[in-house]
């Protein structure tokens, strides 16, 4: 896992709504493809069990660094989508 996922906070910014819709629109499409989300889901359940291996372990280290990512320009692409609302 990222040790300091604070630093990817700081790196994206993801309060600031700057991407372009077209970019915004794309980001919010990311996501794991089914078979990947379905690992992700057995590895975590094995984890609140204690019975992952040390190969295990890395693989769902590698799936929440990605879903930390993930999750930090989803919300730079909502806090972007946003900032493009008219004003009424």
């Amino acid at each position: 896992m990222l040790n300091h996922p604070a630093i990817l906070e700081r790196v994206i910014d993801p309060a600031r709504g700057n991407f372009p819709r077209s970019l915004a629109d794309a980001v919010l499409n990311f996501g794991f493809p089914p078979d990947d989300l379905q690992q992700y889901k057995e590895l975590s359940s094995k984890a609140q069990e204690g019975t992952l291996t040390a190969e295990e372990r890395a693989i769902l280290e590698d799936y929440l660094n990605v879903n930390d990512l993930l999750m930090f320009l989803k919300a730079k692409a909502r806090a972007s989508l946003a900032s493009q609302i008219p004003a009424a």
